[in-house]
């Protein structure tokens, strides 16, 4: 009985070593496992490539002003947006996607794009822009036509009863005259304030609204061809009386404080009075005649009135011409957006050589 029992101890006994021997083999060899995974890290991703580029165009309006249009692409990563820095040159920086800059002055500029991808890599794109200065724009008037003459008309709603007007002009040799008339609420010659007949040689004089005594006590100087010449006019009404006006061309003073007339007749005086008493209502000029044609222009530019109505003097109207495309046909029936009168007629938008 003693040796069965001890028997079956030994076989009980061998039974569990060997259990507890598969116990600490299949331990081993998860944790083998384990440690080979650790000693295996995840391969890093592949980096980006960032094919950075950009277009740059001049604005039609501003040589001083370029559109830059973003041309990159990111590829290799999911997230294909990037972050945008812009340097134009020293003269600014941006980090808009396509931006748009105004450069300070004339020169060559290199304008360098550097992006970021959303994984950090960097990609760079540079061009060499060079700015000019703008060409000078203005209005010229010509006249084709024998049915009126070239006109650039302004009428705004109300009249200035005190203020002035500034422009330049310039005409070539052999071109018909220009003319400058300020007016009332009425366009008829007769009822001018003043007009002024500007020439390419001789002497420029009175066209309407003087009286002989303006005429005699003016003093015009001479005429000048292929070059720009300011003109001032000056009035003031009192809507009461007829204005008086000034004066001046190429900085030199014509006439001061003359008395605003009708060279109508007498019949024409209440009229005058009229239409002249609450100061200037539209501004006109105007190239050549009714009666002829002309092959060459009437140039006009850089127009400004002022209105001292309120005490003070102030701009109420200006134009420069640089906001136009070249050949605009100011007739606001052409071109909607004009600020003039319907009665502009053969009036386009130069720009120089």
């Amino acid at each position: 009985m003693m040796k069965k029992n001890l028997k079956n101890l030994i076989a009980d006994t061998s039974k569990k070593g060997i259990f507890m021997m598969s116990l600490l083999l299949s331990f081993a060899v998860l944790i083998s496992c384990s440690d080979d995974g650790d000693d295996e890290p995840d391969p890093e991703p592949d980096p980006a490539t960032v094919n950075a580029g950009f277009s740059s165009e001049v604005d039609l309006d501003d040589s001083f002003t370029y559109n830059f249009t973003n041309e990159t692409v990111i590829l290799g990563i999911d997230d294909v947006t990037g972050t945008y820095a812009w340097d134009f040159g020293g003269d600014g920086t941006s980090t808009e996607t396509s931006p748009s800059h105004t450069f300070s002055a004339a020169g060559d500029y290199e304008v360098v794009l550097t992006v970021t991808a959303a994984d950090g890599t960097e990609g760079t794109a540079s061009e060499t822009i060079t700015v000019t200065a703008p060409k000078n724009k203005y209005a010229v008037i010509a006249d084709l036509s024998d049915a009126d003459t070239g006109e650039l008309r302004y009428a705004p709603e109300d009249s200035i009863r005190t203020g002035r007007v500034t422009f330049v002009y310039r005409v070539t040799a052999g071109a018909a005259d220009g003319f400058i008339s300020v007016s009332g609420t009425s366009t008829s010659g007769d009822d001018a304030i003043v007009e002024v007949r500007l020439k390419d040689e001789g002497s420029h004089e009175f066209r309407e609204g003087a009286s002989d005594a303006a005429i005699a006590d003016a003093t015009f100087p001479d005429p000048k061809v292929d070059v720009w010449v300011p003109v001032e006019v000056s009035w003031s009404a009192n809507g009461t009386d007829v204005p008086t006006y000034s004066v001046s061309i190429d900085g030199q003073t014509v006439i001061t404080d003359a008395t605003s007339t009708t060279n109508g007749g007498d019949g024409d005086v209440p009229g005058h009075l009229e239409a002249t008493k609450d100061g200037a209502h539209t501004w006109q000029w105007k190239y050549n005649s009714n009666s002829s044609t002309s092959e060459l222009t009437y140039h006009v530019d850089d127009i400004v009135i002022y209105s001292s109505d309120s005490g003070s003097e102030v701009e109420v109207f200006s134009d420069d011409f640089q906001g136009y495309q070249v050949g605009t046909d100011l007739n606001p029936e052409v071109y909607t957006e004009s600020a003039y009168h319907g009665n502009t007629s053969e009036v386009t938008v130069a720009e120089e050589e």
